[in-house]
């Protein structure tokens, strides 16, 4: 078990939420009943509303897609206030911009007024950090099985035309994985087939992108915008997911 923080008021508690803005960090709390007691300058922007606005909230009414993982948030909360135990989170939804972007929060079991419980919260944007992409993949991929997220997405994509290039199926999971950072290596896993057959497709998207080399195609790939488009094709779904709890 983790020993709680403990606020001796409200003020305390708002003054160390407020600080943890300075270092980066989305913060709040919530109180037993799951409602949000207060949170920073940074949550609120995340959500592109006031801090008077979700202050008394549930997750459930939340905009910003929230609302859609409100079950396993709940499931989350009870972890923490319950079991007393830290948990640290990883999730996917959409910024208010409409982009997907990915996150890691952390949630602790907490007292206000030396008594009474809350969870506080705070968490960070890591949209941009390779390797936190590359946990999220390798996390969500018991869950959620990659390919078929590329499968739903893919006819929807050769629609819009959005495609530049065209691709399957199978060179669009290997370039989008390799766009967020995962080794080839790694792709194999994810996929249970050889490095080999991953590398035969990388060789078919290089000439097909007339890359010199893997990370000649890459970085032709982000300037044509596949970054972006992938993102919103493969992780149009809301998901959240627990990295550890202890």
């Amino acid at each position: 078990m983790h020993p709680p923080y403990s606020f001796r008021n409200f003020l305390e508690l708002e003054t160390f939420i407020d600080q943890l803005e300075s270092i980066g960090q989305m913060a709040g709390a919530k109180d037993l009943h799951h409602n949000f007691l207060y949170v920073n300058e940074s949550y609120a922007d995340f959500h592109g509303i006031s801090r008077d606005d979700i202050v008394g909230r549930k997750s459930e009414n939340m905009p910003n897609g929230i609302s859609v993982l409100s079950k396993l948030l709940f499931e989350q909360d009870q972890i923490v206030l319950h079991k007393k135990k830290r948990i640290i989170m990883g999730s996917i939804h959409p910024h208010r911009s409409g982009d997907p972007r990915a996150y890691k929060f952390r949630k602790f079991p907490a007292l206000i007024n030396d008594k009474d419980q809350i969870i506080l919260f705070a968490g960070e944007d890591l949209t941009c950090d390779t390797t936190f992409w590359s946990e999220i993949l390798c996390g969500i991929e018991p869950m959620v099985k990659f390919e078929k997220l590329v499968a739903a997405s893919f006819n929807q994509l050769q629609e819009q035309k959005e495609i530049k290039i065209p691709l399957n199926e199978s060179e669009l999971s290997v370039l989008c994985l390799l766009l967020r950072g995962v080794p080839v290596k790694r792709i194999a896993g994810l996929f249970d087939l050889t490095t080999r057959t991953i590398e035969n497709r990388v060789e078919s998207l290089k000439d097909k992108f007339g890359a010199l080399n893997q990370q000649n195609l890459i970085d032709v790939a982000r300037k044509m915008g596949y970054q972006s488009l992938l993102s919103r094709a493969i992780f149009k779904e809301h998901m959240t997911y627990n990295l550890l709890v202890e």
